[in-house]
């Protein structure tokens, strides 16, 4: 008989060594959840700090054994929320709607849109977002580059971002990645010594930026967004924000590989980044529902 209860504090290694095993697997892979057992449970305590886990998360256990876990990480400012799961052991699927309408119970009334990024290889996911009539946006790329290839880029000096460019950046972010999962003034409200933008300036002028965010107590890190002006490109100028990202975020010691997302469609990135040694990973849907 399956037990499906809130998540509790006890739980939270088991729960993360669970997911952390499922989502090494492209076929029940979910994007931005991990899969290093010690970062997710971090990020289970640490991160999910608008609504914490034992208000979001939901698991289910057969005869003791934990067969399937399924959560979200809630961004009351915004007022929406980020799915993780469902993760459920394969033969073991038919739980699937009774975990999904006992999560959707525990949402806040203040959010009002969720979202999922399921692996195009996770097929019952990707079923569930049809079923529940989520939207797709887009297919979304996911690289990777390791600390080893370090030795192939340049030494780019450029600046981090001072507050006399923060209206520029905003304005280049939100035209660039409307409907994002953080607006150009939630970047800049998240900027801390392991959180930066980098952008280069010519005659006063911003002409580009790059996010940047790192976690050195778990080696982590990744680049979140990046943007050039549509009059500035073809001139280098990406390469240069790549370049210098990559530099900081190699400059911790912890941290060994990095990963970020870009659009499927904009393959004109996908070719620079590949370019400056990251490879790919894994490909993403991007899916949304109003509720």
């Amino acid at each position: 008989m399956a037990i499906i209860e809130f998540m509790k504090n006890n739980d939270v290694d088991t729960i993360a060594k669970f997911i952390s095993e499922m989502n090494k697997i492209g076929e029940s892979h979910i994007g931005y959840c991990g899969n290093d057992r010690v970062g997710i449970a971090h990020s289970l305590r640490e991160d999910l700090s608008d609504i914490t886990y034992d208000n979001s998360f939901i698991t289910v256990y057969e005869e003791d054994e934990l067969i399937g876990v399924l959560g979200f990480d809630a961004d009351l400012e915004s007022n929406s929320a980020e799915i993780w799961g469902p993760f459920i052991k394969e033969n073991k699927w038919d739980v699937v709607n009774h975990l999904w309408n006992r999560m959707v119970e525990l949402l806040h009334d203040d959010i009002n849109s969720i979202r999922m990024f399921p692996n195009k290889l996770n097929k019952k996911v990707l079923q569930l977002a049809e079923e529940l009539s989520f939207t797709k946006h887009s297919d979304q790329t996911i690289l990777n580059f390791n600390k080893n290839s370090i030795s192939q880029l340049d030494e780019i000096f450029i600046l981090e971002l001072m507050e006399e460019y923060f209206t520029e950046m905003k304005n280049l972010h939100d035209q660039s990645f409307p409907n994002s999962y953080y607006s150009g003034q939630q970047i800049i409200n998240r900027l801390n010594e392991d959180r930066k933008v980098f952008i280069i300036v010519n005659d006063g002028q911003l002409d580009g930026y790059i996010y940047a965010e790192a976690e050195p107590a778990y080696g982590e890190a990744s680049i979140e967004f990046f943007a050039v002006k549509e009059s500035k490109r073809g001139k280098g100028i990406g390469s240069k924000l790549l370049t210098a990202a990559l530099n900081w975020i190699f400059t911790i010691e912890s941290i060994k590989s990095i990963t970020l997302c870009v659009n499927s469609s904009n393959q004109n990135a996908i070719n620079l980044y590949k370019k400056v040694g990251f490879e790919q990973i894994h490909e993403l849907c991007f899916y949304t529902k109003n509720i």
